[in-house]
């Protein structure tokens, strides 16, 4: 009915040649207050009657123009109007229609929901419309091979239309969310595309309107990449010296010296991604990373450090190499071009590489390279073309170190350890009863001085150290005391089962139970260690070890330890029986020591027995006691201090000389006894060899002293030696992840320049690795929002405010990309584990290495299997860093917390600080995560962008970082993404209009 009104007013107007102002007037007359046309097709009407004839009608058009600047039609509705004039013959109406959308397009927007919910589908319509016209022309040219003057006109137009729509940024953006509303009327246009292409191509024309190609090609294949976005990540020279890479390997080579290479492979991509490393650059890096803190290192334990050089960086960087190179891409079979690359910029660098030459006593490169060449990182020319460049100054260094007799390179015992490991795993699955002797004497030599250490270093690297443990554990579990045995083979397996015993302990002490035994393991050392052995963090309660004891058992061992002769000929107690029941017997004479009814003499006579027997006797001694000091008061330690004192007692001359191996052995068990009491009751600082990763740190200062110093020597040196990371670590235990964030942000906000503090932004960065998930919750919901709540203005501005909010950005996105994982479990704290996870990469590794002493590791392949494992390998790193659906907790959460303080902070009408710390952190959070941070972009509330719209200026909020935050997949997010860039929009006009 209505429609037939408007229709009858068109013919009155067109008869009386009404003006713009007298329609608007009447029309009004027609269509009900603050309804729209829209409801009663007025877009329609007028368009149905000015295009009656051959040509259109300009008055009526001009209504119809008039009807949209007086909001009284959508432009939604009136551009899919014109997409549905078909007839393509009636070249005068088209022109006029396209001469109409010309004068319209400038002023394209939306002011309600229902036309928000219309534009993005009317504008792929309209598209799909105007390349059908260009697509009809170049058709026409193929055939005819000429254009007629109104053809050319015509062409001439669609060009114009189109250069106006490309260089539309809201009409981009619009038409960016339709192509995921309308995927096959968006299909059409690329069809339309691929026709004008054939054509163009079949009959070589070239239309006259420069680069209208590109333009089709941008309607027909939009992507986020078209559309404008402000980047404040701007990094215009790179920088010199990155202060990241380096920090942060130090952290998870202190904390997961054990993980397979794809850990540490996906941890640098991550950081490639947000650094925008090359190849090359980031190579250099972790090349650089590795010398740096190996000339750092300063106990026997930091030969991991020179392991993790050797073995594990090349293997990382073959990974990275085959996951970023293109599919498409020829690299040389001998050599990778990068690396080499990366060796010239290393070159440079003489003052370090002059440091590691005279700290390891040799032409570092020459090792690193001669090495490489075998794995076809380099080629031999290189080796030459390196080893000439460093000759010079490498000889002369060399020379000063034969004149000062200095010791041989620790670099020789890392390189050597690898070939005495394989041969000791070897060993070890040999026939147990063929080779008991040789077997003895090949771990009792690996105990002699550091070779222990090396050893284990290179195991760890290569990710051998679990093969290494299982096989010692069937090395123990063969050597069990047989009843009734005697003479040299009772003597050749008791040995056997202390040296293994002990060194089980040792390797469990220093990497933790949950990294390098199985869960629910069933030989004897698997349950005496997880009944008795204390370990840190995880606290035994002594009266369940007492409660494993016999009583018969216990009181025959009292009556045995009391005598001068401990040899227990005629008894049928078992070795691995004593390990279990002298709880009992120390909790029986420690009671009866402190009743009086035992002397301090009879107790060290008891004591000595023990230990004269098996060290490892001391060592399960020593563990009951320890657990017993943490059950008493501090004034009951001094007795069982004491006694675990009279184990670290040494023999004397005669009884040393009265075992073999006794040497070996007894250091061992005193490193581990040590560790013991040194947890048990940390007095003061152990020696330099039985400091382990896992012993905190002791001192007498305060938390907030020990900080400065550990940070001045980081801030003065640029990179976190081992031992700083230790201390950071044990700090992070003390102070928690609040404090001790709050004291790294601290020192990032005491930088005058922003050069200084986007250097420490970045060793904060790498040491929040320590614990990063704890860490990034820590900022997010207690750190960041007191400084930005009560110091905003005053000492956070710029450029504070902008280092501040790209920590806590690079800190969302890593914790992110941290997936749950057993493989990531900290030295220091137990994870919750992903074993299916890990099944599936024990498959892989096993596929990739059956049979061999390494099929533990994915990461040392044959040639064979180059292939194989680096299809593996990309799978694995993959699923590393695959970004969840769903987010963890305490991310989630902390996610949300300041997502509402955010919120909070846009509710005002008032720009400031706050607002444009809210802006920059969501800004930096899409520059560096790009897709990545979709399940984070979830958590954001409905009204924040928009409410930040109406505060911000546009000019920083563009239409490509509204696009971004939305999930354009989901109709939830193209309507919050249409609703956001139509404000944007009116914003923008506003603007316009006021200037002029």
């Amino acid at each position: 009915m209505k429609e037939n009104k408007i229709i009858k007013l068109i013919h009155v107007a067109w008869r009386e040649r009404w003006s713009d102002s007298q329609w608007g007037i009447n029309i009004k007359n027609v269509i009900p207050r603050g309804v729209s046309g829209d409801v009663y097709n007025l877009s329609d009407c007028i368009l149905q009657q000015a295009l009656i004839g051959s040509t259109a009608n300009p008055m009526v058009l001009n209504y119809l123009k008039h009807s949209l600047c007086a909001h009284l039609v959508s432009y939604a509705a009136v551009l899919r109007r014109i997409a549905k004039y078909e007839h393509f013959d009636r070249i005068y109406c088209l022109t006029s229609l396209l001469d109409f959308v010309d004068s319209i397009l400038d002023g394209v927007s939306c002011r309600t929901k229902a036309e928000e919910s219309m534009l993005p589908g009317a504008i792929v319509s309209f598209v799909d419309w105007l390349l059908h016209i260009f697509a009809t022309i170049t058709t026409n040219y193929e055939m005819n091979r000429e254009l007629s003057a109104e053809q050319s006109y015509l062409l001439d137009q669609c060009c114009t239309v189109i250069e106006k729509l490309v260089k539309n940024q809201f009409i981009l953006a619009i038409l960016f969310v339709g192509r995921q509303e309308a995927p096959d009327n968006y299909s059409k246009i690329r069809e339309n595309y691929a026709t004008i292409k054939t054509s163009l191509t079949n009959s070589n024309f070239t239309p006259s309107h420069p680069c209208v190609e590109k333009y089709l090609q941008q309607l027909a294949y939009i992507d986020v990449h078209h559309l404008d976005m402000k980047i404040l990540d701007v990094q215009p020279l790179p920088e010199a010296v990155s202060y990241c890479v380096q920090p942060l390997l130090a952290v998870e080579v202190l904390l997961n010296p054990c993980n397979d290479t794809s850990y540490y492979v996906a941890e640098m991509q991550m950081l490639q991604r947000l650094k925008k490393f090359s190849n090359t650059r980031l190579f250099y890096e972790i090349i650089r990373a590795g010398f740096v803190s190996l000339s750092s290192a300063v106990t026997s334990h930091d030969t991991i450090w020179g392991a993790f050089t050797f073995f594990k960086v090349p293997q990382i960087i073959k990974q990275l190499h085959a996951l970023n190179r293109a599919s498409t891409e020829q690299t040389p079979t001998d050599f990778i071009p990068e690396v080499v690359e990366a060796f010239e910029m290393l070159l440079e660098d003489n003052l370090l590489l002059d440091l590691m030459d005279s700290k390891c006593s040799c032409n570092i490169i020459d090792y690193l390279l001669n090495d490489w060449v075998k794995q076809h990182l380099v080629n031999e020319v290189h080796v030459k073309h390196f080893a000439t460049q460093r000759e010079q100054e490498a000889s002369l260094l060399l020379q000063k170190r034969e004149w000062g007799n200095q010791t041989q390179s620790i670099i020789n015992f890392i390189i050597r350890a690898e070939v005495p490991l394989s041969g000791i795993l070897k060993t070890l699955n040999t026939d147990y009863n063929k080779v008991q002797e040789a077997l003895l004497g090949v771990l009792c030599q690996v105990l002699v001085g550091n070779s222990f250490d090396l050893i284990l270093s290179v195991a760890t690297v290569e990710g051998r150290i679990k093969t290494f443990v299982s096989r010692l554990i069937q090395c123990n579990e063969n050597s069990k005391q047989i009843p009734g045995e005697v003479g040299k083979p009772s003597i050749i397996r008791s040995t056997l089962f202390d040296v293994s015993f002990l060194m089980l302990t040792s390797i469990v002490q220093t990497y933790g139970s949950h990294v390098v035994l199985t869960e629910n393991g069933d030989s004897f050392f698997e349950k005496w260690f997880r009944e008795c052995m204390v370990e840190r963090n995880k606290p035994k309660n002594p009266r369940n070890m007492i409660a494993m004891c016999d009583d018969n058992i216990v009181d025959e061992l009292l009556l045995t330890f009391s005598k001068p002769d401990t040899q227990m000929k005629n008894s049928n107690i078992t070795w691995q029986d004593i390990c279990i029941n002298l709880p009992g017997v120390i909790n029986h004479v420690l009671i009866s020591w402190e009743k009086e009814t035992l002397s301090a003499a009879d107790v060290k006579n008891i004591l000595d027995n023990i230990k004269r027997r098996m060290f490892s006797f001391s060592v399960c001694a020593s563990a009951f006691l320890s657990a017993y000091m943490h059950s008493v008061k501090d004034k009951e330690l001094l007795k069982p201090l004491n006694m675990i004192q009279q184990f670290l007692t040494p023999p004397g001359n005669e009884e040393m000389s009265s075992q073999e191996y006794l040497k070996e052995r007894i250091g061992l068990s005193f490193q581990i006894i040590r560790k013991i009491q040194y947890d048990a009751h940390p007095t003061g600082s152990l020696k330099s060899r039985s400091l382990t990763l896992t012993q905190n740190l002791v001192s007498q200062n305060p938390l907030v002293e020990q900080f400065k110093e550990v940070w001045s020597t980081i801030a003065d040196h640029g990179w976190v030696t081992p031992k700083g990371a230790q201390v950071l670590e044990s700090l992070l235990h003390a102070g928690g992840p609040a404090w001790l964030s709050s004291q790294l942000v601290e020192e990032m906000l005491k930088c005058k320049y922003k050069k200084d503090m986007m250097k420490t932004m970045d060793i904060i960065f790498a040491i929040s690795h320590l614990d990063i998930e704890r860490i990034t919750e820590a900022l997010l919901t207690n750190v960041v929002p007191s400084i930005i709540n009560n110091r905003q203005g005053e000492d956070i501005n710029e450029p504070q405010s902008y280092v501040l909010a790209r920590l806590c950005v690079y800190c969302v996105i890593s914790a992110l990309e941290t997936r749950n994982q057993t493989i990531q479990k900290k030295r220091s704290r137990s994870h919750d584990g992903d074993d299916h996870e890990l099944n599936n990469a024990a498959k892989m590794r096993k596929i990739a290495g059956e049979g061999s002493d390494n099929s533990c590791s994915n990461d040392f392949l044959t040639e064979n299997n180059l292939l194989l494992g680096s299809s593996l390998t990309a799978l694995h790193a993959s699923n590393m860093r695959e970004s969840p659906t769903q987010l963890r907790e305490p991310l989630q959460s902390s996610i949300q917390y300041i997502f509402k303080i955010f919120q909070h902070f846009v509710a005002s009408d008032e720009l400031s600080p706050k607002i444009y710390f809210v802006y920059q952190f969501i800004t930096l959070l899409v520059e560096c995560g790009k897709d990545r941070i979709r399940p984070i972009l979830k958590l954001m509330p409905a009204n924040l962008i928009h409410n930040l719209l109406k505060v911000m200026l546009t000019e920083d909020i563009n239409v490509g970082l509204i696009t971004r935050l939305y999930d354009l997949r989901l109709n939830t997010g193209r309507q919050a993404a249409v609703s956001d860039l139509c404000l944007w929009r009116n914003i923008k006009l506003k603007q316009q209009s006021i200037q002029l």
